[in-house]
């Protein structure tokens, strides 16, 4: 045996790598499989998408001008801090929580049903572990959510047409109290 037959070979890092992009080189060009669409089923976005966008975009402006002339929306009288509307309603968006309040203290109807309700919304990923994205599959997800927005939807709306003077209840056909 030969001297040369016993040592084992010692590669440098310069070797392996070359080694390595030989091993990727050997895969011929026409074996990775590409799918091309053919051009004539493309749509561009300039100018088709744009034009149409443009287009779009103009049309609501006109309504909405229209609209701004045609329906009266009075503004009230400059406000007053010495007069306070009765009921004094927050916007919209926090009527939910201003209902709540009417039924719970304010350390509960403030921090407590919001921050339980947010900290139930950072843990729902981690009970509902399905991997599917079918909603036939999502019960416990669109469930929840369902809950959530059909609860806020009622809490809101009740705030919003259902009190008046006093945050007392007041029954639509009482008097109407919703103002924008």
């Amino acid at each position: 045996m030969s001297i040369e037959q016993k040592e084992p070979k010692v590669q440098t890092q310069s070797a392996a790598t070359q080694r390595r992009y030989r091993t990727l080189a050997v895969v011929r060009q026409e074996a990775i499989t590409r799918v091309e669409k053919p051009l004539e089923d493309s749509v561009f976005v300039w100018p088709h998408l744009l034009v149409r966008e443009f287009f779009a975009a103009i049309l609501v402006t006109i309504m909405t001008t229209l609209l701004g002339v045609v329906i009266d929306a009075p503004l009230r009288e400059p406000a007053d801090p010495s007069v306070t509307p009765n009921p004094a309603k927050a916007p919209w968006y926090f009527l939910g929580l201003q209902e709540l309040l009417h039924y719970f203290p304010p350390n509960v109807a403030g921090v407590l049903v919001p921050g339980l309700t947010l900290l139930g919304l950072a843990v729902l990923p981690y009970v509902d572990r399905n991997p599917s994205r079918a909603y036939a599959d999502r019960k416990v997800a669109i469930v929840t959510f369902t809950f959530f927005v059909v609860f806020w939807a009622v809490i809101t709306l009740a705030g919003s047409f259902f009190r008046g003077p006093g945050w007392l209840w007041v029954w639509p056909w009482q008097g109407l109290y919703f103002d924008l």
